[in-house]
């Protein structure tokens, strides 16, 4: 069986209204918690590579500690305009594991 996800962390390793910094094959993903819902995207802010596990959450919305630009967690899409995006990837709990898909989402949605 191919298995295209990895262990990143356990549930309990990101509470509820925060992210962690995780690693999954050779990128750095930052792994969020909203509510019991877990998003991953990558960590790094396209405007100057800000760590986006490091920012403050609004719902789904992560904003970056650097200079403010913010995302949506569930798209990665930009949500001050149409010029950026980060990648997402799928997330899956299984039991007290969080796994995360080695391969980013796909960005035509």
């Amino acid at each position: 069986m191919n298995d295209d996800f990895v262990t990143a962390a356990r549930v309990t390793d990101v509470a509820p209204g925060t992210g962690k910094a995780v690693i999954v094959g050779e990128r750095e993903i930052a792994l969020f918690n909203v509510a019991g819902v877990f998003y991953a995207l990558e960590n790094h802010c396209p405007h100057q590579g800000g760590p986006l596990a490091d920012g403050w959450l609004d719902g789904a919305v992560v904003t970056c500690p650097w200079h403010a630009w913010t995302f949506k967690l569930s798209d990665g899409k930009m949500t001050l305009g149409d010029f950026a995006r980060v990648d997402t990837f799928e997330v899956r709990v299984e039991g007290n594991d969080v796994r995360i898909s080695r391969t980013p989402q796909s960005t035509a949605q």
